[in-house]
């Protein structure tokens, strides 16, 4: 998904708020004649998987009032096999081999929702639910039926998904891009825009039993992680970082879950000097360690991540010693000033800056990183960032708003020296994961509150 700085600067240069995008304008060769194709209309949707009966729940629920919200009257999806549209699966198009051209016009009084795809891959769009037309496109390709489409709906403006920031807002290619302007010739070329506001506010909101499941499946992350911080488990002296990830990932799997993000990074497990992202070693967990477990699972589709901590009592310590005491502390009320502000109207940085501050105000050094994250079909998933305002960083995914029934995760962090860990400093980060409600947010399992204490090996 290569694209020209000129172009993303384009598309990324307006204000959150603006109630009218950018336009993007180039002048092309005018496209072939219209040629209308018959049209099938989609039956009503089959009963199956939550996600696929959700997408459309999600779709009715949220998919106009996102596109009011952010200032247009039509969304395009252009994607085909090999290049996959991070959000085709939303539109039934993860699967597609043609190109597809899925339109979904605000007309007022009605969402026009239009699928245009190859004669061989209409069942999956006709089974959908998703659409009012099903147009297939034989040799002629999809360019005509596309054009009139466009000519008969004649939306003012066209989101399509490109962004300089948000990588599942950034499904559409230079490629497409360019078969689409050639297809839609010129003048409603001027029309396109970028569509990362109106995903960030659509594709982020769940449906009820979304949420319900991913209630269930924050339960077995921290039963998981519960099960695995004990002194059955942890010997301290023996048992190595990756002894702990491995008993995670087989207990993972022994309740039928998969890895949140990359077998080989979930779980994270580090139990010495802070690294960031990493692996866990084969370094063995020594009393006077801050274990720290980064862990999510993916059930059925929709993903958690949540990180717990514990320390590894030194001979004759019956308590962790006030300056690890301090340190959990400190993240722990800076995650739930985070949760605190978490809440519709609120922008992502306002929620960032609740916990930034209460780490600074505890003299620590700022963390280096968002507060927190969109989760869902994603562990890192489309919606406002809980981000600080670093444009050059993050952008402007830090200036979206909150919106009711959007999932998060909490992860504010702090780094600072132990005497007796030589060399460098111990990373202390508690990540909870939380929804947002009508008034504020509610935790999707149960918060971390008192510190783990691990006991020494005899």
């Amino acid at each position: 998904m290569i694209l020209s700085s000129f172009l993303l600067a384009v598309f990324l240069g307006g204000q959150v708020s603006a109630p009218t995008p950018t336009p993007i304008g180039v002048q092309v060769r005018a496209p072939r004649p219209t040629v209308r194709q018959k049209t099938t209309p989609t039956p009503a949707p089959a009963l199956g998987p939550l996600k696929i009966r959700s997408r459309k729940e999600r779709m009715d629920r949220y998919l106009v009032a996102a596109m009011r919200k952010s200032g247009i009257d039509a969304w395009l999806v252009v994607t085909r096999e090999g290049t996959v549209d991070p959000v085709a699966f939303d539109v039934a198009a993860d699967h597609a081999v043609g190109r597809v051209a899925c339109l979904f016009v605000d007309k007022g009084d009605r969402l026009e929702r239009v699928a245009i795809v190859a004669s061989y891959d209409t069942d999956t769009f006709e089974k959908s639910g998703l659409y009012t037309r099903v147009v297939p496109y034989g040799k002629e390709g999809a360019g005509p039926a596309l054009k009139g489409e466009i000519e008969g709906l004649n939306p003012k403006t066209i989101a399509v998904d490109m962004s300089r920031d948000e990588p599942l807002a950034d499904g559409m290619t230079a490629g497409n891009l360019q078969w689409l302007r050639e297809t839609i010739g010129p003048d409603y070329s001027k029309r396109l825009v970028s569509a990362e506001a109106f995903l960030v506010s659509y594709r982020s909101r769940k449906t009820p039993a979304e949420i319900a499941k991913l209630k269930d499946a924050v339960r077995k992350t921290e039963q998981i992680l519960a099960e695995a911080l004990t002194p059955t488990v942890v010997v301290s002296g023996k048992t190595t970082e990756k002894d702990l990830a491995d008993f995670i990932r087989r207990r993972r799997r022994e309740m039928g879950l998969g890895p949140s993000w990359e077998e080989d990074q979930d779980p994270n497990v580090m139990a010495g000097l802070a690294r960031g992202h990493s692996a866990a070693s084969e370094a063995a967990i020594l009393p006077g360690s801050v274990i720290r477990i980064d862990f999510g699972v993916d059930e059925d589709g929709y993903k958690t991540d949540i990180q717990r901590l514990a320390y590894v009592l030194r001979p004759g310590e019956t308590e962790a010693p006030p300056e690890v005491a301090a340190a959990f502390a400190t993240v722990r009320a800076a995650n739930r000033a985070a949760a605190a502000a978490l809440k519709p109207g609120a922008t992502g940085t306002a929620v960032d800056t609740a916990a930034r501050k209460v780490i600074t105000d505890a003299n620590y050094e700022e963390f280096k990183h968002a507060t927190g994250h969109p989760i869902g079909f994603y562990t890192h998933d489309l919606g406002p960032l809980l981000a600080p305002a670093w444009p050059d960083r993050y952008g402007k995914l830090g200036a979206y708003t909150i919106e009711r029934d959007q999932t998060f995760a909490i992860e504010p962090a702090l780094e600072t020296e132990l005497p007796w860990m030589m060399g460098g400093s111990v990373g202390f980060g508690l990540e909870e994961d939380y929804v947002v409600t009508e008034k504020g947010s509610e935790p999707l399992g149960t918060p971390q509150e008192t510190l783990i204490l691990i006991p020494s090996a005899p």
